[in-house]
């Protein structure tokens, strides 16, 4: 089976292009970018899943009153302690989490509740006795994810910290928000039905069909070049 190596030459070739000149993979501002375009692309699910079962957002913000009690598994159990509580109720939890440091640490979310459910103050308390909470019904979700996806407040964090979280989408929401994070070259390549995965040391990997596809883009010590056009056989033109 022979890799299937496009060069894509249009809109999609030269975007890819410039979305590599501009920043480099290990820089903030590709982090953050790639970060909010994940965290967009979850909400989507979000409200496609909330639509169906009749939930509302609601905007939550955990802070950290002493830096030095930071622990990466503080807000997993703050998660788990809401889950389990809707569990009881016969429902499921959706949610993102971002975590910043402006004056202080602190972490932002946005959970999707049933309509009549609200977490109390004690509940509050007890499931986040670090520091302060703040909540209010979410009426507009797409601001409120713009807001805190800000990249402003995203340098310095702890380094055990992850800078994000979700959780709660069906298998069709996993699949969309895996597809929306594909390469544009890839995206031009594939089919909607596609599972494409990647493989370490093959490449973008369908997993229905085991077609392989490799990316047209080759780095240089001048900058990212289009690889060369490859025959069926292997050769390079011209050989």
């Amino acid at each position: 089976m022979h890799p299937k190596i496009h060069t894509l030459r249009g809109p999609f070739g030269l975007g890819e292009l410039v979305k590599k000149i501009e920043t480099s993979a290990t820089s903030l501002k590709k982090r953050t970018r790639t970060a909010r375009k994940k965290i967009k692309a979850v909400t989507r699910e979000h409200r496609r899943i909330a639509k169906v079962k009749g939930l509302y957002a609601t905007a939550l913000t955990l802070t950290y009153a002493k830096e030095a009690d930071f622990c990466p598994k503080h807000v997993t159990r703050f998660i788990n302690c809401l889950r389990a509580k809707l569990k009881r109720q016969g429902h499921a939890l959706l949610y993102v989490w971002i975590l910043e440091r402006a004056s202080a640490l602190h972490y932002h979310l946005v959970l999707w509740v049933p309509r009549g459910f609200a977490i109390s103050h004690a509940d509050l308390a007890k499931w986040w006795p670090w520091g302060s909470t703040w909540t209010e019904r979410c009426r507009k979700v797409s601001a409120w994810i713009h807001y805190i996806s800000k990249p402003e407040c995203k340098a310095h964090l702890p380094i055990s910290a992850r800078a994000y979280g979700y959780g709660g989408l069906d298998e069709l929401g996993k699949d969309a928000a895996h597809k929306a994070m594909l390469p544009h070259w890839l995206k031009a390549m594939v089919d909607k039905s596609a599972k494409v995965r990647r493989v370490t040391k093959v490449g973008w990997v369908d997993m229905n069909t085991g077609e392989v596809y490799e990316s047209p883009w080759v780095w240089t010590p001048c900058g990212p070049r289009l690889k060369p056009l490859v025959a069926a056989t292997g050769g390079t033109d011209g050989a």
